[in-house]
């Protein structure tokens, strides 16, 4: 599932806009390459379906997370 990244016409002022984060729940990584804004509002979606072990990290380091299977 890939979220919508937000984006503003002005450079980021924070890391936290850049398109850096990944959620990931127990499972698999749900969704990478965004900003912690969206991250946060894929993660409430997410939890509202159920869905257990749900962290915010950055790309980086979801890319060494191996997908069960």
């Amino acid at each position: 599932m890939q979220a919508e990244t937000v984006r503003t016409d002005t450079s980021p002022t924070s890391e936290l806009e850049l398109p850096i984060w990944s959620v990931i729940s127990f499972e698999r990584v749900e969704s990478g390459g965004i900003n912690y804004a969206a991250a946060i509002r894929l993660m409430s979606e997410l939890e509202t379906r159920g869905i257990p072990g749900l962290c915010i990290v950055t790309t980086d380091a979801a890319a060494r997370i191996k997908t069960q299977g």
